[in-house]
């Protein structure tokens, strides 16, 4: 009997392309790869939900998340953004818990608008405000922001 007869692994990705979330087939691989314990599921129950959530009163707040280089940053943020936008990935999340109070609180809720910047020399609020412009645009809405 050989190794491979007994386990089975997939192969990690090393980077998560933030932007290469929109494909739908590696936002399900995203969402059914993240492994949720205990104490991230209570985390996102009661922290990152609970920010989130626009159909209910309270002092929301904002999520900031620090990790070194390798820690899944990016993972995560994937689950997040793409769970916020996309009710039917709930099946394929790992833990039941976090499914049944996301589908109650965030899932299908937003629409997201993922950006990465690398080192630029404008302002942060000009590259922001031109990716939402071609975001919206993306869509059907014609807006411009009023110049600074």
């Amino acid at each position: 009997m050989q190794y491979s007869e007994l386990i089975q692994f997939e192969p990690l990705e090393t980077v998560i392309q933030f932007r290469q979330v929109n494909q739908s087939d590696r936002v399900k691989r995203l969402v059914t790869t993240y492994v949720i314990s205990e104490e991230m599921a209570d985390k996102f129950i009661n922290l990152v939900f609970e920010q989130l959530r626009f159909d209910q009163p309270g002092d929301k707040k904002g999520l900031f998340i620090v990790g070194n280089y390798g820690t899944g940053k990016s993972h995560l943020m994937a689950v997040i953004s793409s769970l916020a936008e996309n009710a039917a990935l709930l099946e394929s999340l790992s833990h039941r818990k976090v499914a049944e109070v996301a589908q109650q609180s965030i899932a299908g809720h937003f629409h997201v608008i993922r950006v990465e910047m690398s080192a630029v020399e404008r302002s942060l609020r000009d590259c922001l405000t031109e990716e939402i412009e071609t975001d919206l645009e993306n869509i059907g809405v014609h807006f411009q922001f009023p110049p600074a």
